[in-house]
């Protein structure tokens, strides 16, 4: 994964020369039962190695480059624990607590990540922690890391976790192992590998990228990145020579006062830690072929703007995956995107990457998705939503019905056709597997925020007495209208008065569509889905659409502008009687700025830095508080209120110059009055924590830094002056006067 330091490499290699077994073989580890079981690791060159267990004995002697695999044949699950025993002819390794049963691989984002003590699982983790005798339900969860290259060496600080750590299991992937361990009575293990706020390239195997026809710029950049392909000779000497340049320009730029450029980024993925195949490198490569049933998938937050390029990723994604573990038909199940944003119809977010997720699904072999719309999240607007029980337990669902051979319900609806008939759609659904025709239902969310598991219904339960809702259509205008729909029979009739003559029709797609409610009649969500001319819908493919999204975005969120003034402007600031004052801050180069206060107004350009500087007339005390106006010229303004004129002084010194005076209590006002006039500019910060530096990030502002300009009244709501300031400020201030001090 690393080239070792120097030095390092003879000691690497005689420790590496010892026996080794590869990572997920620790104690407490649970092995795939009913199909061959891989065990690897690695010793010197020509070593004899003895894998033994559950009474069989399997020998090996390690390649060229020391390292040795065996496969055990099919084991029957078991609930005994037992040893897992390697030897070479000189050493032994011995694993306890080892137990065959089922085991699935999960990987994803954050909302994979997530873990149960956090979550709606919070219950079921606390039951399975205080059970009398332990549940044989564990995971194994691959540590933090990035490379470029595949490794061979897996690390996992925590080993496998036992189910009585289970709040600290991913809480979707405990959902699905306790499901499955009630309906298989067997011991269930999951092994993790997941990092939050990563896009799906970055899971994916090169094997993955290199034959899909729509993601070879991908492949193109992986090969660019390793300095001895074709590929990136060139690219490689053009990087150097921009380095030359770079270097060359930032010691202009330095030596005039100003900051070094960005530093040009390596070729391909280099400079980025979660680019394609990075984690999977190092953290799903070294646990092949560790034999496992299938995996679990829960992202797609990081991929959100994709539009339909995502379906390819995931059938890239699955099919690195299929070559790299040498299982073509490798069941996949994925949860498909939640709720996230304003629930607003005409609020799109989510809905393009559920209509990918879907294509995908149609599309591909021992695929299941599971759709989870219809879970409120804990906060209608949070990304991380609280409920990961329901939707792990209908992965389980999926598993149960394939892998398992049980005879029940894993999905819901799924749109197969629509026929426009005048005003009039008809929206035909094909149930795969036992569901009982189509129903009004409800999760049991009486209102949002709902945290208690037991608030919730799963399956759904029918609600005759509810309309549907989330059902649209629009006419060749493409004006999406509400629209009614009923059930009759196996179909959905839709109408809307305002389309006469409906060309698309869609069903819970946008962001974030709170109380859709189709299901089937085992309580299973309907797939989201949106179609307009026959044809399936993604707002990438509509120009309008895209043009008015990006307006809206711009008025909400404002342009991608910024106009900052220095830190010390803030309200309630006092500037410098008597003498020129200078105001400063970043702005966009090349842009107008406008300095205003009173009378004066002073005016200036952003420079090649991004910095403005201007400096107002000199002033004479006040103690009426003034508007400080900064304008520039492309509509943005910073407006800093209550601003003095009076004596400002500069104090530095050790920690106790910032020693905060006692809140008064009652009876002490004679000790202590309040200074109106005397004000102290504070930051507080938790600065070991923020990686940006502290000079930076003083100067512009913002960030875990609270600047604020506090005035010496002791009342309740701020905080009272430093010991220092107060008494300082008390001898030096002259009547009418403003002081302040700064530090």
């Amino acid at each position: 994964c690393a080239i070792p330091p120097f030095g390092a490499e003879s000691a690497e290699r005689r420790e590496r020369q010892s026996l080794e077994v590869a990572s997920p073989f620790v104690d407490g580890a649970i092995l795939q039962r009913e199909m061959n079981v891989p065990v690897w690791g690695w010793a010197e060159p020509g070593t004899v190695v003895t894998v033994a267990f559950a009474d069989q004995r399997k020998s090996v002697t390690t390649n060229a480059k020391g390292k040795w695999m065996v496969k055990l044949d099919p084991l029957i699950a078991c609930d005994e624990e037992r040893d897992l025993i390697v030897t070479s002819n000189r050493e032994t390794i011995s694993r306890t607590g080892v137990l065959v049963g089922e085991v699935w691989f999960s990987s994803g984002q954050s909302n994979m990540d997530w873990v149960a003590g956090k979550s709606m699982c919070a219950k079921l983790a606390g039951e399975l922690q205080r059970a009398e005798d332990e549940i044989p339900v564990r995971e194994y969860a691959v540590d933090i890391g990035s490379s470029l290259y595949p490794c061979s060496r897996a690390e996992s600080e925590g080993g496998w976790k036992r189910s009585r750590q289970a709040g600290g299991f991913s809480a979707l992937s405990l959902a699905f192992a306790w499901e499955l361990h009630k309906k298989l009575n067997v011991p269930i293990g999951i092994v993790r590998s997941t990092h939050g706020a990563t896009p799906v390239e970055t899971w994916t195997a090169f094997e993955g990228f290199a034959d899909h026809p729509k993601l070879k710029d991908i492949a193109q950049r992986i090969r660019q990145s390793n300095p001895t392909t074709v590929d990136a000779k060139t690219v490689y000497a053009r990087y150097y020579e921009d380095l030359q340049t770079w270097q060359a320009d930032s010691a202009k730029l330095i030596n005039r006062g100003g900051s070094a450029l960005p530093r040009p980024k390596l070729p391909g993925i280099a400079d980025d830690w979660k680019g394609a195949t990075r984690m999977y490198n190092k953290k799903i490569a070294p646990i092949i072929p560790y034999a496992v049933r299938g995996a679990i998938w829960c992202q797609g937050t990081d991929n959100a703007g994709d539009g339909k390029i995502y379906a390819a990723k995931m059938e890239a994604l699955i099919n690195g995956w299929r070559k790299t573990w040498g299982r073509p038909d490798l069941p996949f199940y994925f949860t498909q995107m939640q709720c996230y944003g304003e629930p607003d119809s005409d609020n799109v977010g989510f809905a393009d990457i559920r209509e990918s997720q879907t294509l995908f699904f149609m599309n591909a072999t021992s695929v299941g998705m599971v759709p989870q719309y219809d879970l409120n999240p804990a906060r209608p607007t949070g990304i991380h939503y609280y409920n990961k029980l329901d939707p792990g337990t209908r992965l389980a669902r999926w598993a149960l019905a394939h892998e398992y051979g049980r005879e029940i319900a894993y999905t819901g609806p799924i749109y197969k056709t629509h026929i426009i008939e005048g005003d009039t759609v008809r929206v035909r659904f094909e149930q795969r597997g036992p569901g009982g025709g189509l129903m009004v239902g409800s999760k049991g969310l009486e209102s949002e925020g709902r945290i208690d598991p037991d608030a919730y219904v799963e399956p759904a339960r029918e609600t005759r007495a509810q309309p549907l809702r989330h059902f649209r259509l629009a006419g060749s205008d493409k004006v999406w209208h509400a629209a009614e729909a009923v059930i009759e029979g196996n179909e959905v009739v839709v109408r809307s008065k305002a389309v006469p003559k409906p060309h698309g029709v869609q069903y819970a797609y946008s962001a974030s569509p709170i109380g859709a409610n189709l299901y089937n009649r085992a309580g299973l969500p309907a797939t989201p889905f949106a179609y307009f001319n026959g044809k399936q819908m993604f707002n990438q493919d509509d120009p309008k659409i895209v043009a008015a999204a990006t307006a809206e975005a711009e008025r909400k969120w404002g342009k991608k502008t910024y106009l900052l003034p220095a830190t010390l402007f803030r309200d309630g600031a006092v500037i410098q009687r008597d003498l020129p004052v200078p105001v400063w801050g970043h702005g966009v180069p090349d842009t107008q700025v406008t300095v205003a206060i009173g009378e004066q107004q002073k005016k200036t350009t952003v420079d090649e830095f991004e910095r403005w500087h201007v400096t107002l007339d000199p002033m004479p005390a006040s103690d009426k508080g003034r508007n400080l106006d900064i304008r520039s010229s492309i509509g943005e303004v910073r407006t800093i209120r209550d601003v003095l004129v009076g004596d400002v002084w500069i104090m530095t010194g050790s920690r106790q110059l910032s020693g905060d005076l006692i809140r008064l209590t009652k009876g002490e006002g004679d000790t202590f009055k309040a200074l109106s006039l005397v004000r102290e500019f504070r930051i507080k910060t938790n600065a070991r924590r923020f990686r940006t530096p502290r000079k930076l990030r003083m100067e512009i502002g913002g960030g875990k830094y609270v600047a604020s300009w506090q005035p010496a009244d002791f009342d309740e709501i701020g905080d009272s002056p430093s010991v220092a300031a107060y008494h300082f400020a008390s001898r030096v201030q002259q009547p009418g006067v403003p002081v302040a001090r700064a530090s």
